[in-house]
């Protein structure tokens, strides 16, 4: 049997639309029809699509829909302590407190018709083989025996200083800041967001804009289906007419207390937000938008409703008779039924649960596709087929939801149309890796048990305090078990720091000044940052991090997580500090993690001590200066490159081009160090070139097609040259391609600024063998304007003067393209490895 009642389940934030104008779309309930089946989110959105295995998919349907409440599944082996098919099952909520949480008009609806009371719910219908009238008499007798005998206190919320809680704090809620809380804290990962409510507009991953541009065929051959489809959002049905305003403001600050299993975890809100957010879910989700001082049907009835007593004791033995107590714990002590266990169950037979007689006396609506795959699962089960760990980890995962915001190896994550709800504090751009959940690909390499205990129980403090959306709290169970199975399933490297950096005593200082290098331009310490910089704080990153991990990471941080933001800064196993240590890469390394895990003893980095200098013009002398920051013409992911020969670029990392050149002066670093708000840097020099937007390289047929919009490029950070200098890394179309940038002088003596000009050097280089022997139909866009004028064999300008130089071993094959309004030059790659130099002048 089934729960009486479904979780709200407002695990983590689900989202539906701003305007058709912004392109985002709505993720509407698609639970409409009384049919519908029961709605299990990680099946619906994995095993319904053939993303999971089919045994997963039904193995979770088996403890979602409590079959393993009944029907035994296993235990472990006693001897081998091999985990088997033991299946856990969720249950229902606990009843102790029903009286006084639901209205008993919703009560009796729901038990009587549970699929037509809340289309989706995964309580069964165990009155289908009755008649309407037995239905309606079943459900009142059951109803007016909870509201009569479950009527535990709500627990007592204490007040402390910091959390004040005042007098009957439910009845002071706001439906408007109520609906922020619901679009911004995580609701909206799992359930429907309010159409008419408006969000910033977050801009488009370039992943996003090539979803927009393929059709299905393409997206499964690219194996992008799963990103590209819709997710469908948990429905809560007409809360309304179930809680009032005291009963679910009382939910919501503990969802634990009914819902051991916290499907719907703990978003550890205050008392007054949870006033808030109970006032927009009753005015939202209700058949009759509520008003401000209107009663919810709960509210409605008395406090104590005086049911016959006959009717009482007939609801207490139809408890009973029903089997409610292998779902529901209550104050009654009732004997649980047990039905045959799953290995002994026959799946073909007509009057079973997956059978098709209307005598059957459990209903769950199940569609085929449901069907099958429970049947698969008990057939595996039959087999006594061990369960691996990875299984039990994805197993809890599913369950939990926890895909609904992390993905882990390609599986999850916050749904395609959902994205624009997650933000940042203040709409800062942190792209896709600074405001969307981390992903737990690799999570137990990486962190320790113990801090993932307790990010999971909700016992550490955030470190990531600048994303809307925190980490709730789950269960006691998932907390304890979760870190174990990560460090099994993801191999992790346990050793210490000793036995990793070696002696790191008195490495501190070395460390402290490693930290100017870049680390101060994107993360925190100790809560102290430049200002305006928002990122992961990194003080008492020792009790977070396994050194083994750390180590690896700062060497080669695009290869431990995709397509992270964080540079390369020891290239090819280089360090760009050769001054120090000898230039040992691991010793450096060392120094960073002894500094960190010292922080609160050592003075902070000293470009943050420096921060509030008079002069925040950046002068470059004697090497490069780089600074991320917001420009005009590169955007909000603009890497700012200033050389001491008074020519600089900006370098637009999410579009992945060049974007902007200019001469003399390079930038001010105010606003992007100190003003959160601050408008984008402007170049302070003179002859600055905008680019034309879009990425440089696309796969065409023929030279006379029309350049594309988006592309699939994946931009892999930079690192850093010899002589300071980023080199920007990108993978497109199978292959790797480095850009490096650099001044270039001409004459005798050495020109004036105004005659240098700068060099651009792209590589080619195939990533796998397949591309060698099959190149793509590949082309570079070289120069571009609304005219082009030839000035020799291997040159071409544009009207603005903007003059762009090949070499003329391969200008030669560089193909002329005019359209209505444009002429763009284009040159053929037809053979890798590939180097193009590109020089330009202005």
């Amino acid at each position: 049997m089934r729960s009486l009642f479904i979780c709200i389940w407002a695990a983590t934030v689900a989202w539906t639309s701003a305007s058709a104008a912004e392109g985002v779309r709505p993720d509407a309930d698609s639970r409409h029809a009384s049919s519908a089946p029961p709605m299990v989110a990680g099946f619906d959105r994995f095993a319904r699509h053939g993303d999971i295995d089919a045994v997963d998919g039904g193995r979770l349907l088996l403890g979602e829909l409590s079959c393993t409440a009944c029907h035994a599944s296993g235990a472990a082996d006693p001897e081998t302590n091999a985990t088997v098919s033991a299946i856990t099952p969720k249950r229902g909520p606990r009843l102790h407190s029903a009286g006084r949480r639901y209205s008993q008009a919703w009560l009796a609806d729901f038990i009587a018709t549970p699929h037509q009371v809340k289309p989706g719910t995964t309580m069964p219908h165990l009155l289908e083989n009755r008649s309407p009238q037995q239905r309606r008499e079943i459900g009142h007798a059951i109803a007016a025996f909870l509201v009569d005998t479950q009527r535990a206190d709500y627990p007592e919320i204490k007040a402390t200083g910091a959390n004040p809680v005042m007098f009957e704090f439910w009845k002071r809620g706001d439906a408007d800041r109520g609906s922020e809380i619901f679009h911004t804290r995580g609701c909206v990962a799992c359930h429907s967001s309010d159409a008419d409510y408006v969000v910033a507009g977050a801009n488009s991953s370039p992943v996003d804009t090539l979803l927009d541009e393929l059709d299905p065929e393409e997206l499964a051959d690219m194996g992008l289906a799963g990103a590209a489809r819709r997710v469908d959002s948990i429905p809560l049905g007409d809360l309304a007419a179930k809680y009032s305003r005291k009963s679910l403001a009382h939910f919501l600050h503990d969802p634990a207390h009914t819902r051991p299993a916290l499907r719907m975890p703990d978003f550890k809100l205050s008392s007054n937000e949870c006033a808030d957010l109970a006032e927009y879910l009753l005015s939202a989700y209700s058949s009759e938008k509520l008003s401000r001082g209107e009663q919810t049907s709960s509210e409605q009835s008395s406090d104590k409703a005086a049911n016959d007593a006959a009717l009482v004791q007939r609801g207490r033995e139809l408890f009973s008779e029903l089997n409610c107590a292998a779902c529901h714990d209550s104050s009654i002590k009732s004997a649980v039924a047990r039905a045959k266990p799953l290995s002994a169950v026959n799946l073909v037979a007509a009057n079973g649960c997956l059978g098709n007689s209307p005598q059957r006396p459990v209903q769950y609506s199940l569609d085929s596709v449901q069907r099958d795959a429970i049947a698969k699962a008990i057939e595996s089960a039959k087999s006594g087929q061990p369960v691996s760990a990875k299984q039990k980890l994805d197993g809890i995962l599913l369950a939990s939801n926890c895909y609904g915001c992390h993905q882990r190896d390609e599986l999850g994550g916050i749904g395609r149309y959902r994205k624009p709800y997650f933000e940042t504090t203040g709409h800062i751009d942190l792209g896709d890796e600074g405001r969307l959940p981390p992903p737990l690909t690799g999570v137990g390499a990486k962190l320790t048990s113990t801090h993932l205990t307790n990010v999971v129980s909700g016992k550490t403090p955030p470190i990531r305090p600048y994303m809307q959306i925190q980490m709730p709290r789950f269960s006691q169970e998932v907390a304890h078990a979760v870190p174990k199975l990560f460090a099994k399933v993801d191999g992790v490297n346990t050793a210490d720091a000793a036995r990793v950096f070696g002696d790191t005593k008195d490495l501190a200082d070395v460390g402290r000044e490693l930290m100017d290098i870049g680390c101060v331009q994107c993360h925190t310490f100790a809560g102290n940052a430049l200002p305006g910089v928002m990122g992961v704080d990194l003080s008492k990153i020792h009790s977070r991090i396994h050194p083994a991990w750390f180590e690896e990471f700062l060497l080669n941080p695009g290869g431990v997580k995709a397509r992270t933001r964080m540079p390369t800064f020891f290239v090819d196993g280089k360090s760009p500090r050769p001054d120090l240590f000898d230039g040992d890469p691991k010793r450096q390394i060392a120094a960073m993690w002894a500094y960190l895990s010292e922080l609160p003893k050592h003075p902070l980095p000293s470009k943050i001590e420096k921060s509030r200098a008079d002069n925040y013009e950046l002068a470059p002398t004697d090497q490069p200066l780089i600074l991320r920051t917001f420009m005009p013409g590169a955007g909000t992911h603009a890497i700012a490159v200033g050389f001491p020969e008074q020519v600089h670029f900006a370098f637009d990392a999410e579009q992945v081009r060049l974007a902007t050149i200019w001469r003399g002066r390079f930038l001010d670093a105010q606003g992007t160090w100190f003003v959160r708000f601050a408008p984008p840097a402007v170049p302070l020099g003179q002859a600055v070139v905008e680019f034309v937007e879009g990425f440089s390289f696309a796969k065409l047929d023929q030279a006379n097609q029309a350049w594309p919009t988006a592309s699939d490029v994946r931009f892999g950070g930079y690192r850093l040259d010899h002589d300071h200098s980023p080199v920007f890394l990108y993978d497109y179309a199978g292959l790797e391609i480095t850009d490096r940038v650099e001044p270039l002088t001409s004459g005798n003596p050495p020109a004036t600024h105004q005659e240098t000009r700068l060099r651009r050097t792209l590589t080619l280089t195939s990533i796998d063998s397949a591309a060698n022997t099959n190149p793509p139909p590949l082309w570079f866009r070289v120069h571009r304007g609304d005219r082009l004028t030839q000035i020799n064999d291997h040159t071409m300008q544009n009207e603005a003067g903007v003059t762009i130089a090949l070499p003329t071993s391969i200008a030669r094959d560089a193909e002329l393209f005019r359209g209505d309004d444009v002429t763009e030059w284009r040159l053929p790659v037809r053979e890798f490895p590939f180097t193009i130099e590109v020089d330009y002048s202005w």
